[in-house]
């Protein structure tokens, strides 16, 4: 390879991930319920189509049904859990007091066997843990419950603004699949969309297959994990469930961050069949993302490891905590973009 090429990859390269931050920070915002509703859209046309040859109903009719239909079904949905969260952290917050009382306990024992395994003096480990304690008290009072009270309102504001865009990702879904035929034999036979297809399929493909596949193992996780921490009566199952299934998205972390020391705690506790039922509960967690994750994705995405940790920092980094989203989106569209562009100068 000449040096003239190579600098011209470099320069395509930062060209593209220039492009894709500019486009992603300032104008994904301004269109982020169209781009969803053309995705649904994409995905409900068949089904509509189908539908409406079947029954021989009108296809604008069948268009409002089905749009109905999917907008009770998110709003009932997303409504029922979001009240049973909301239920499950209310008693948390009730119950604190309590849990505080527990945690003491717990962590006694466990500064006990440290104490033991270390062969330290009787109570440096828990002294050691009031230390850090206190710290976190200070800096709770000082700095976190001052954040999270000045966040409050925000968080208000955002729960306004994704309302807001829930009713124009509606619209939008109506309004497109109305016109589907016409719009996309449009954009099919406009220049741009001739010349940049190939990108748009492979990117297609790559994000498809990401989020349908993280999607359908968050949704399994979520239920093994409630379903184990109901067989051992857990007051929060379904919020730490939740928890535990958005934590295994995320590399390194994985459902065994919270699973494998809460099962630790209980072998200590000496209650070892709660133990059990948390070890094989990660255990199923573990066993259904290595099976899904290979069937579902494949190699599609080239979203390795280190590559998911990387787009998770620069995302979060560049985005805030949107980017945990937004950062494998970017580079899954820098990475496509350039092997495309690059393999044309050669």
């Amino acid at each position: 390879m000449s040096e003239r090429i190579f600098f011209k990859k470099i320069l395509c390269f930062f060209g593209i991930a220039f492009a894709v931050y500019i486009i992603i920070r300032y104008m994904m915002p301004l269109v982020v319920p169209f781009i969803f509703s053309a995705f649904l859209s994409m995905w409900l046309y068949p089904v509509v189509d189908k539908i409406t040859k079947k029954t021989h109903f009108p296809y604008k009719l069948t268009v409002i049904i089905t749009v109905l239909l999917l907008a009770s079904l998110l709003f009932f949905g997303i409504s029922g859990i979001g009240i049973a969260v909301f239920n499950q952290v209310k008693r948390f917050t009730a119950n604190m007091p309590f849990i505080q009382s527990e945690f003491d306990v717990c962590v006694r024992k466990i500064c006990k066997c440290c104490d033991e395994w270390l062969g330290i003096s009787g109570g440096k480990a828990y002294s050691f843990f009031l230390l850090g304690a206190d710290y976190l008290g200070e800096n709770w009072n000082e700095k976190i419950l001052p954040f999270v009270t000045d966040k409050a309102w925000s968080v208000c504001q955002g729960i306004l603004s994704v309302f807001i865009i829930f009713l124009f990702f509606l619209v939008g879904t109506w309004l497109i699949m109305e016109e589907y035929s016409a719009i996309s034999k449009e954009i099919k036979n406009s220049d741009i969309y001739k010349r940049i297809s190939p990108l748009i399929d492979a990117v297609k493909e790559a994000l498809g297959g990401y989020f349908k596949t993280q999607g359908i193992i968050i949704c399994v996780v979520t239920v093994l994990c409630t379903i184990g921490l109901f067989i051992i009566k857990n007051p929060y199952a379904i919020l730490i469930g939740i928890i535990i299934a958005v934590l295994d998205a995320f590399p390194i972390l994985g459902s065994g961050s919270i699973l494998i020391p809460w099962a630790v705690i209980y072998i200590l506790q000496g209650r070892l069949v709660y133990a059990a039922v948390i070890g094989v509960t990660y255990l199923l967690c573990l066993c259904a993302r290595e099976f899904l994750e290979p069937k579902l994705m494949g190699r599609r995405t080239g979203l390795r490891p280190i590559y998911m940790i990387m787009s998770f920092y620069a995302g979060i980094q560049l985005f805030g905590i949107i980017g945990v989203i937004l950062g494998p989106i970017a580079f899954v569209v820098i990475k496509t973009a350039y092997t495309i562009i690059a393999s044309s100068m050669d």
